[in-house]
């Protein structure tokens, strides 16, 4: 069980991390745009609803074309019993379930359905938020946890010549309670939502693109974000997990 602890320990260790909640509770945020960058993760879209039917914010962005997540996101509505044609956007998918389950009025959305990666997500929800008219000077951004930090420097960096403030609303922070026999979540909404090996591989991507080095997305690498401090604690964690995901793999 001391193992398993450990494991867990790491694991909740880079979560909490990568998710950079910030100081404040959820509910405490308020902005009038809210940005949902396109992720697998229905219960986000949920969780936008509410900031906008709890009057937090006043305009939800859907953000998102086709991904690497969107297959993943047409299955997981699919086990809530909803069902959409092939073919979609990740934001189109998104506007479709808010208008349906909770009869959000249409002109509360602004969608832009062609990013495919983090850096699109910022300079074309830019570009669409700027052609409406005057910025907010307020954003809380919303997107997968395990990038939400990159989220949010890919957007500084993006936006870096306006004067708009960004808030992480981190609603929902995975936190691992057993990794022997795949991982499980102590929020059950979150369970069999990201296939092992892709969410394995989303958490250990983003600790190679925000470490400010040749490999990373740093000014020290393709200067797409600006300079993101690791703690050792984390950057520590992260190698032990490596370590072990790869004796798993050769065992394999």
């Amino acid at each position: 069980m001391t193992g398993e602890r450990s494991r867990n320990a790491d694991w909740n260790c880079l979560l909490d991390f990568l998710a950079d909640p910030g100081p404040q509770e959820c509910s405490e945020l308020k902005a009038p745009t809210l940005i949902l960058a396109g992720n697998c993760l229905p219960v986000l879209v949920d969780e936008a609803a509410k900031a906008y039917l709890n009057q937090q914010v006043e305009q939800i962005v859907l953000v998102g074309g086709i991904g690497h997540a969107t297959k993943y996101l047409y299955k997981n509505f699919e086990k809530q019993g909803f069902l959409f044609e092939q073919g979609l956007s990740e934001s189109e998918i998104c506007a479709r379930y808010l208008l349906e389950k909770y009869e959000l009025p249409k002109q509360a959305l602004l969608l832009e359905t062609e990013s495919t990666n983090c850096g699109e997500n910022a300079s074309f929800s830019y570009k669409l938020l700027k052609a409406q008219g005057p910025l907010p000077e307020r954003v809380l951004l919303m997107n997968d946890p395990t990038l939400q930090r990159r989220t949010k420097a890919t957007f500084e960096k993006e936006w870096n010549n306006e004067s708009v403030l960004f808030y992480n609303y981190v609603p929902i922070l995975p936190q691992v309670t057993e990794s022997t026999k795949g991982l499980n979540f102590s929020d059950q909404r979150l369970n069999d939502l990201w296939p092992s090996d892709y969410f394995q591989a989303l958490v250990f991507g983003e600790m190679v693109r925000l470490k400010d080095d040749a490999q990373g997305y740093g000014p020290n690498g393709t200067g797409f974000i600006g300079h993101v401090d690791i703690p050792d604690e984390v950057w520590s964690a992260y190698l032990r997990l490596l370590a072990m995901n790869e004796k798993v793999s050769l065992k394999r």
